[in-house]
């Protein structure tokens, strides 16, 4: 057969509890810096090459990139009118739907 036990409540006594200390921190160390050489090199400008392109050549650029110009603007401009011709009957009916309401 088991002992019979007793259990005794004992409250912790906050005077036997020992107190924090903080450590101090170290100090970090001191960095000496080291001094870089600098390198200095010597570069020999040299002239690009001429253009060697006339007044001609820039005009057909022009010429070129307007023409690239008002394509890209005349297909914006179909898009636009496709995406209106699809929103368009949405819009008409939703339209008569608020009106036989209104009107009712």
């Amino acid at each position: 057969m088991p002992a019979k036990t007793t259990v005794t409540s004992t409250k912790l006594d906050i005077s036997t509890k020992p107190t924090r200390t903080r450590r101090s921190r170290k100090s970090a160390a001191k960095v000496t810096p080291t001094p870089k050489t600098v390198v200095v090199k010597e570069v020999q400008e040299i002239a690009p090459p001429a253009p060697k392109l006339t007044l001609e050549d820039y005009r057909q650029d022009i010429l070129s990139r307007v023409r690239i110009h008002n394509y890209e603007v005349n297909m914006l401009v179909k898009d636009l009118q496709k995406g209106y011709d699809f929103v368009l009957p949405f819009g008409k009916k939703a339209y008569n739907y608020v009106s036989e309401l209104i009107a009712e």
